[in-house]
């Protein structure tokens, strides 16, 4: 009954419905098994905010949701293509992945970079220049998009680390004035690594980058595209989608420090 008032929905509103729309009665998504707090693999499934921003609009509509754990990011990326799942959850858009991905329209959370410094060495920073004459640090292989990242190359001294854990050591240690990650990345991971409660982030971001979630091509879910991309816009709007980041900031705490007792 819930399925069909579902499709009834999409015809008041003048959505086409596929003809095999009466397929999708469970969405199957995954996402990155290590970006907490937007999502992570806990007991062989996928969870974290974007699971549960996602789970409560189709609850709305009265479809299940499985999170599934598909394994390393190349992994689920590849099975993603293979149309071997329904959805994947928050990650940047690339030209390549919209080859196989039909993405929201609205994104689902805020992802913006920061710039995280020692609590007891803050500095002033309000535009990308106040950071020429500091040290940086920066996670082997990051890219913070256009047009910062030809800045960084241009005029910044940024330090590869091989973890945060390390660029971490580095900062409280005074090699480097400043680390960029992404604030909510930032925040959960901080909250579980030795001195992390020494790292502060700065007010003002880098960028204001966002994420957004994509349904494989070749699943019948993709019919639910516009309505959730319209309450992935509404959820930020009301702010509901940045509280449940913080709340999952303390959820991956709770979660990494049982990881670290056992």
């Amino acid at each position: 009954m819930k399925r069909q008032l579902a499709v009834f929905f999409f015809l008041l509103l003048g959505m086409v419905v596929p003809a095999r729309a009466h397929d999708c009665t469970k969405v199957v998504v995954t996402a990155h098994p290590e970006y907490p707090p937007y999502h992570w693999h806990e007991d062989g499934k996928i969870v974290g905010a974007s699971v549960a921003l996602t789970e409560k609009i189709f609850k709305e509509l009265g479809v299940e949701v499985e999170a599934r754990y598909e394994g390393p990011w190349k992994r689920v990326l590849a099975n993603a293509q293979a149309n071997h799942v329904d959805m994947v959850l928050a990650l940047k858009k690339t030209e390549e992945r919209s080859k196989f991905l039909n993405y929201t329209t609205s994104p689902i959370f805020p992802n913006p970079f920061a710039v995280f410094v020692k609590v007891t060495r803050p500095f002033d920073y309000t535009q990308w220049k106040d950071l020429l004459p500091k040290r940086g640090g920066k996670n082997a292989g990051d890219r913070y998009g256009e047009p910062f990242d030809s800045f960084a190359r241009k005029y910044l001294e940024l330090e590869d680390g091989f973890s945060t854990a390390s660029n971490v050591k580095k900062l409280i240690n005074g090699r480097i004035d400043y680390f960029i990650h992404g604030r909510y990345v930032g925040l959960a991971h901080f909250a579980t690594i030795k001195e992390g409660d020494q790292v502060v982030a700065l007010a003002q971001n880098i960028n204001e980058g966002v994420i957004h979630s994509g349904f494989t091509k070749g699943s019948p879910c993709n019919m639910f595209l516009p309505y959730v991309s319209r309450r992935y816009q509404e959820m930020i709007a009301s702010g509901e989608a940045v509280a449940l980041l913080q709340q999952y900031v303390k959820r991956w705490s709770q979660f990494a420090q049982t990881k670290v007792k056992n």
